[in-house]
């Protein structure tokens, strides 16, 4: 029975005919996610409360914690690096003018990449105009695609598998493709990703599942042969989403 994973010497078949290492590598990424999420989500930034009462240093440590994630999720809204660099001070500013009057943060990382969407949106009229080599600047590049290139290679997951997964998600409805960029990569919970794309939570739940679905029925069935979750696929594809600095 074929897998995705490799043995891990130079002459191994491209797929690890042993899925049960697949699930246990799964059990351990999930394990330091959940961790992860679970900081991020009950306890606010340490810095956050600092910045609100006029700590221009902490709101320094926010903007380098979070700028890199922000940009990215920007980027792959519109491919137009002025617009999203624009927004993302914009979103700053704004935080630091408002400190006294903004509310209790959960979890910094989502409600910057809520301010940031609606911040994109905002500007983007400014930006309509601008033409880059002869293509409007949201014309440049589909919402939320990806490549192959985008994610790091290593000797456990064949390029070919990839390949496909990749293709896949790009073949998906954009909203689709924002969910599982949200879910998988940022590791947002379902109510968190709900507010950003500015819909109940239900709708999330009954999206993703639609688009897991999706990409069942598109991700050639032999590259994960023996493996039951396609979750799973999602999340370790996008723990090896490259970390460039921007």
């Amino acid at each position: 029975m074929n897998s995705w994973l490799s043995i891990g010497k130079s002459n191994s078949v491209p797929y690890l005919q042993n899925p049960q290492i697949f699930r246990f590598f799964c059990y351990i990424l999930s394990l330091a996610i959940q961790n992860k999420v679970g900081r991020e989500s009950v306890h606010s930034d340490p810095h956050w409360e600092k910045m609100k009462v006029g700590d221009k240093t902490a709101l320094s440590e926010i903007f380098t914690s979070y700028h890199t994630d922000l940009y990215r999720y920007g980027i792959k809204i519109f491919n137009h690096p002025d617009l999203v660099r624009d927004s993302i001070q914009d979103v700053f500013v704004r935080i630091w003018e408002r400190r006294d009057n903004l509310g209790d943060v959960q979890n910094a990382k989502a409600y910057l990449i809520t301010s940031l969407r609606r911040k994109l949106f905002e500007n983007k009229a400014q930006y309509e105009s601008k033409i880059y080599e002869g293509t409007s600047v949201e014309d440049e590049k589909e919402t939320f695609s990806f490549s192959s290139a985008e994610f790091m290679e290593v000797e456990e997951i064949s390029a070919k598998l990839r390949t496909s997964m990749t293709e896949a998600i790009n073949s998906l409805p954009e909203r689709q493709r924002e969910l599982i960029y949200l879910r998988f990569y940022f590791n947002l919970p379902y109510a968190e990703i709900a507010r950003i794309m500015e819909v109940k939570e239900q709708t999330i739940k009954n999206l993703m599942q639609r688009a897991m679905a999706n990409l069942r029925s598109k991700i050639d069935r032999q590259l994960w042969d023996g493996i039951d979750n396609m979750g799973d696929l999602m999340m370790t594809l996008f723990f090896l989403f490259r970390k460039k600095e921007y």
